[in-house]
């Protein structure tokens, strides 16, 4: 799976001396925005010296992300890593609620067979 990615932010907090957090926020060729945060190890002098993404899945998107800047775009294929790790292929995004039930419809649902509610 070849997918298009714009870098459009990168945020890092410094949790403690040793590690902190980043988030990388980008756009993907369909216009849909995605946050990807991994837990970052950091020098005695506060740079980075390794990422760990929090999702396993999102391994080589950071390893991607590591060398891009704000603006930049970027394809990555996803296809030898999902296939080399037992992943199957899927979009990153669910179906949009107009698409498939909402929430609100699956939640009122099981209150009826829960409780036998009529409304």
């Amino acid at each position: 799976m070849i997918k298009t990615f714009t870098l459009k932010a990168i945020d890092h907090d410094q949790a403690t001396p040793e590690s902190g957090l980043i988030a990388w926020h980008v756009v993907d060729e369909n216009n849909r925005k995605r946050i990807v945060k991994a837990t970052t190890e950091l020098s005695r002098q506060g740079f980075i010296k390794t990422v760990r993404p929090h999702h396993d899945r999102e391994m080589p998107l950071v390893e991607l992300l590591s060398y891009y800047v704000e603006g930049e775009s970027f394809r990555i294929d996803f296809g030898m890593f999902n296939e080399t790790f037992g992943y199957t292929p899927r979009e990153v995004f669910a179906a949009s609620q107009s698409q498939s039930e909402s929430a609100s419809s699956r939640m009122k649902q099981g209150i009826r067979q829960l409780f036998h509610v009529p409304f």
